[in-house]
């Protein structure tokens, strides 16, 4: 009898095992379902070995070349900025070599017409629509050679031109034979830099945040906090700033008190092109 009833004891805690693993299977293929049915288009999944981080951000500093007010400062923030180089400046090579010797990613900042400003912002080889395709295609040939270790591009200024399926076409032709990347600074909002980008299938990226239209130091940490919490909600964001009269040193100071407290938000500070990693 006492040998029945040990085999009837060791029946019903299998069973109850049973259940226990049945309940555990169930409930991970619940959280699987839950995790692969997101928006991805909206929530873009890290790397799983970035477990303590939320989100990733890339600052763009447009404006370099000039040797412009906060350059020294803004190179010497020690987390990765993409420095946005305008190119045939006088400046142009020393700050680009600067930014990748600081081990900061380099781009260039291509000065493109707007709808309304003076023509002479864009210098000697800016973009603009009275320009033939191939002068373009030259344009951005020649600032790929001028702009050491530059791997992306991004529009400077260019509200008129970023509207332009022409110029925008011959730009990304070129972009596509180097295997660069574009970044939209979103200067209009009927910009066809998206459109066109993923029809010739190049790494497109498009600003959030910018983070100095008033230049004192309270009002760009605000910036950048909204640009931490898009990264959190969103996966990635991106900002711009500036060196020179609009930004500088009031820029340069508020990113480099807002790391640390970007950094407790989870909010990882990157490279643009390696916001590719995870879009």
């Amino acid at each position: 009898m006492r040998k029945k009833n040990f085999f009837i004891i060791i029946t019903k805690k299998q069973i109850l095992l049973s259940v226990l693993i049945l309940l555990v299977v169930v409930g991970v293929l619940i959280l699987g379902v839950m995790y692969f049915s997101r928006d991805t288009a909206m929530y873009h999944p890290l790397p799983t070995n970035n477990t303590g981080v939320k989100g990733r951000v890339a600052i763009i500093i447009d404006d370099f070349g000039n040797s412009g007010d906060g350059t020294k400062e803004m190179l010497a923030i020690p987390r990765p900025l993409t420095c946005a180089v305008i190119p045939f400046l006088p400046y142009t090579k020393e700050d680009a070599t600067l930014a990748h010797e600081g081990g900061h990613e380099v781009i260039i900042h291509v000065p493109m017409e707007p709808h309304v400003g003076n023509p002479k912002w864009l210098g000697e080889k800016g973009i603009t629509t009275m320009l033939s395709t191939e002068e373009i295609k030259n344009i951005i040939r020649e600032a790929i050679e001028e702009v050491p270790y530059a791997v992306g591009i991004n529009n400077h200024m260019g509200s008129k031109v970023t509207e332009d399926k022409r110029i925008i076409s011959a730009i990304i032709e070129i972009l596509k034979e180097k295997n660069m990347y574009i970044v939209d600074s979103k200067t209009s909002t009927n910009s066809i830099v998206r459109q066109t980008a993923e029809e010739y299938k190049i790494p497109i990226l498009e600003r959030n945040v910018f983070l100095d239209n008033e230049k004192n130091v309270e009002s760009i940490k605000k910036q950048i906090k909204i640009l931490g919490e898009l990264a959190i909600k969103h996966g990635t964001a991106i900002a711009i700033g500036h060196v020179g009269p609009e930004g500088g040193k009031v820029t340069a100071e508020a990113i480099k008190e807002m790391i640390p407290i970007l950094e407790e938000m989870g909010v990882e500070i990157v490279p643009a092109s390696k916001l590719f990693d995870i879009n």
